[in-house]
């Protein structure tokens, strides 16, 4: 079986269940859409141009596992590996290549009881031998902790000093985040591992050792104030650091098109995202019992893309809460995502958060004991309760497709005690809350 042809039917199954254009026939929107969908359900981002060159059939090798493994995750596969044993017979059946199609022997007649005793007889050995040789890891003395080049900012080195000499292995693997493809093998004779992380926020980095995770430890990528990222089309790899000088304007956060122009950033006939990001400049706030407020516009005269698609997202320790909006005319596109709750707007009504983003709303999201209500210019729209436990908010991230702005935020928490506020009037680089 070619694992091209396992490829194509993984793409065809995609387009199936999220109902999406068929025959090659993908707008830039579509490969965002998914791109964004991944990165939600799965924390591994996927360019817009390596979506691009699967979905066309140009690449002359195979995407790489990591990639792969991304793509199954829409399909509720744990691995690319568990798509291929789950689907390999089935697509030989599609192609005409089955076994039964193919020249074969008369089988043996061999009775069922004599086959089971021969079976068992190889069987139990080797299991045997297996068990046997198999090591058996301490992790009692593993040492693995990590170390930020920089106390806040981006791109930012981390260094993770690791010791797995009394374990009875010669080799892990370190992975930054919850991306798969942010892995690194690491040897016993070594102590030291290093990545770059080109994003705010609060990521969990893993210790694997035989496909489980041993150990675990926290990297939190804070910011000076905020920071402003331009990705997309426009910073394929890695995104744009717009200088903070530059993303303020009258009293908001916005970064205009001529901006991004002066910054050298062409955006003509592109998609592209101006991101804003405030993380770790804040105390402790539950995600289970908070209020935020904020005021923001994506408007259409100022630099938005057509359909205005916004997204506030709180990043906390253990997940993430992000509340997307756009024109009423493309809430088919968007996806709320809130701890274990993911209800994209193919199969699910998320009409209430198709707004006018031309003018400013007012947003309010507030928690009371995991039940999550969203409120527009102070009118409920949406509820939800959810289980995962979230554990802190630890930032923020405004993420517009164009130019959208932000005029104000604040956030409470569970005593109703102001524990973030800004209204972006005096210094962006401000951290104390109001």
């Amino acid at each position: 079986m070619m694992e091209n042809e396992l490829i194509t039917g993984c793409v065809k199954r995609i387009e199936e269940k999220f109902h999406l254009p068929g025959n090659g026939s993908w707008k830039q929107r579509d490969f965002q859409y998914v791109s964004d969908l991944i990165f939600e359900r799965t924390g591994t981002r996927l360019s817009i141009s390596t979506l691009k060159r699967i979905w066309k059939g140009q690449d002359n090798r195979l995407p790489q596992v990591y990639t792969l493994n991304a793509l199954v995750h829409l399909l509720d596969y744990k691995s690319w590996n568990d798509y291929k044993k789950d689907h390999t017979q089935s697509a030989l059946v599609e192609t005409g290549k089955t076994p039964e199609n193919q020249l074969t022997l008369p089988p043996r007649k061999l009775h069922y009881r004599s086959a089971m005793i021969i079976l068992c007889l190889v069987a139990i050995p080797a299991i045997v031998i297996f068990l046997a040789a198999r090591k058996t890891v301490n992790t009692a003395g593993i040492v693995f902790r990590s170390k930020k080049s920089i106390s806040a900012g981006v791109p930012n080195t981390v260094v993770f000093e690791y010791d797995i000499s009394k374990t009875g292995v010669d080799s892990a693997i370190i992975q930054q985040s919850w991306d798969e493809r942010m892995r690194a093998g690491v040897s016993k004779g070594n102590h030291f591992q290093t990545f770059i992380y080109y994003y705010p926020g609060y990521h969990t980095a893993k210790l694997i050792i035989d496909n489980k995770i041993v150990k675990q430890t926290p990297v939190n990528i804070s910011t000076v104030g905020w920071e402003a990222l331009v990705d997309g089309d426009v910073a394929d790899k890695t995104p744009f650091y717009l200088p903070k000088k530059d993303i303020t304007d009258s009293g908001r956060l916005y970064v205009s098109k001529k901006t991004l122009l002066k910054n050298n950033i062409g955006t003509a006939d592109k998609e592209f995202s101006v991101n804003f990001f405030n993380v770790g400049n804040f105390g402790p706030v539950q995600a289970e019992n908070f209020a935020l407020e904020t005021r923001l516009k994506n408007s259409l005269a100022e630099g938005a893309l057509l359909c205005q698609y916004t997204q506030l997202n709180l990043i906390c320790e253990n997940g993430l809460i992000s509340v997307p909006f756009c024109n009423p005319g493309c809430v088919s596109n968007i996806h709320l995502h809130v701890a274990d709750i993911f209800r994209d707007g193919k199969n699910n009504d998320l009409g209430a958060f198709g707004i006018d983003l031309s003018a400013w709303r007012n947003i309010r999201i507030q928690s009371l004991n995991k039940k999550l209500t969203v409120f527009v210019d102070d009118k409920p729209i949406y509820n939800l309760r959810f289980n995962k436990n979230l554990g802190k908010i630890t930032g923020f991230h405004y993420k517009f497709f164009g130019c959208g702005s932000v005029e104000r935020l604040k956030l409470w928490n569970e005593k109703n005690e102001l524990s973030f506020g800004d209204d972006f009037s005096i210094d962006v680089k401000k951290t104390q809350p109001l």
